[in-house]
């Protein structure tokens, strides 16, 4: 997995995103830390709350007919969570993957230690709204990203 991008230095379209959370009873396996599926819940909160802050929402995507959808997720889980943990959920773009698909990371890491619990990559399929086909990723859904500082 790719390291963390410095948010010092201006990154543009890696410029990663952070979100804290604080781990919650119901989120608790019977072993008591994190349920595995919970991670995968953190990875769809925290990359939509991504897109929502660079301006990419539901009006946007309708207004061009396109939508990243989920093609394959490859998790690590490094760390066990327990409740009241503080996190940091982490995300930032990765390399583009011809023209329609795009990888995105992850990593979230527990504020008590810095310690990287979790971390993932995600390829994501651009496909139109209409008739769920592979579509060229729009320049609607890149530039502001590269426009994140």
């Amino acid at each position: 997995m790719p390291a963390i991008p410095d948010t010092q230095t201006p990154v543009s379209a890696n410029a990663r995103f952070s979100q804290r959370h604080r781990v919650a009873t119901e989120e608790l396996d019977f072993l008591g830390h994190v349920n595995n599926k919970q991670y995968l819940s953190w990875m769809e909160t925290v990359a939509w709350a991504h897109a929502n802050a660079v301006g990419i929402d539901a009006d946007t995507q309708k207004t061009l007919n396109r939508i990243m959808v989920v093609h394959e997720h490859r998790m690590r889980y490094l760390k066990e969570c327990r409740k009241n943990d503080g996190l940091i959920l982490h995300t930032w773009l990765g390399k583009p993957i011809g023209c329609c698909r795009r990888e995105r990371h992850f990593a979230f890491v527990r504020e008590t230690d810095g310690q990287c619990v979790f971390e993932a990559t995600s390829v994501y399929v651009c496909i139109d709204l209409t008739q769920h086909r592979p579509r060229p990723i729009p320049a609607g859904f890149i530039v502001p990203y590269a426009q994140q500082a």
